[in-house]
């Protein structure tokens, strides 16, 4: 039986985007499995510009960039505000996902803005995306005009901030222990041999 992963994140998160390189590297070689779990930064207009200023605040240089190095992984620093809103990438996720490419699709979204410096705010970008991934491109723009899966998405989000109680991202959780934050690959290794013991010993 697969181990269960469930990741929390937002594309506009560089600490998520760089936590996916070692939990594809686990994912692979134990055959553990992933759940993406969406997360909004900014999910009210409203909100934007205090994560802008929050974001354009943190210490890149001193942590995003040399852990970037260190994971061989290209991230670019966006040049400017504003910091997108990802609720259409999010909506863009759950078509993906009904046709078993949200894991293709994620990492897409995340090389788009992180490594090509895209707008991911943009139907067209994410319309790109799609057809990337032989997902049809007419009826991808269309559930995104149509807000399709909006419901989707925002049940989604109360999952996150209620039920889960997530507050920052990236959060993984393995079994029923939580870790925010970025998590190397020892730490994700470490914590699926503890779900595994931990099954065992129930069994």
């Amino acid at each position: 039986m697969k181990a269960h992963i469930e990741f929390y994140f937002d594309f506009v998160c560089p600490l998520c985007f760089l936590a996916t390189k070692p939990l594809r590297e686990v994912m692979k070689e134990q055959k553990a499995e992933i759940e993406w779990k969406p997360f909004e930064l900014c999910p009210e207009p409203a909100q934007q510009m205090e994560q802008i200023e929050d974001f354009l605040e943190r210490p890149w240089n001193q942590s995003i960039a040399p852990l970037a190095q260190q994971l061989h992984v290209e991230i670019n620093m966006p040049e400017s505000p504003p910091v997108p809103r990802t609720h259409l990438a999010h909506e863009g996720f759950h078509f993906a996902k009904k046709h078993g490419q949200e894991s293709a699709y994620v990492d897409a979204v995340f090389k788009a803005y992180w490594e090509d410096e895209k707008d991911i705010s943009q139907t067209e970008v994410l319309a790109e995306i799609a057809d990337s991934l032989h997902l049809d491109q007419e009826i991808f723009i269309r559930i995104l005009k149509d807000r399709t899966f909006e419901q989707v998405h925002k049940d989604s989000l109360v999952h996150a901030y209620e039920n889960a109680h997530i507050t920052k991202v990236p959060t993984l959780k393995i079994g029923s222990r939580v870790f925010q934050g970025f998590a190397s690959k020892k730490t994700i290794e470490k914590e699926l041999l503890h779900e595994r013991s931990a099954k065992d010993r129930e069994k």
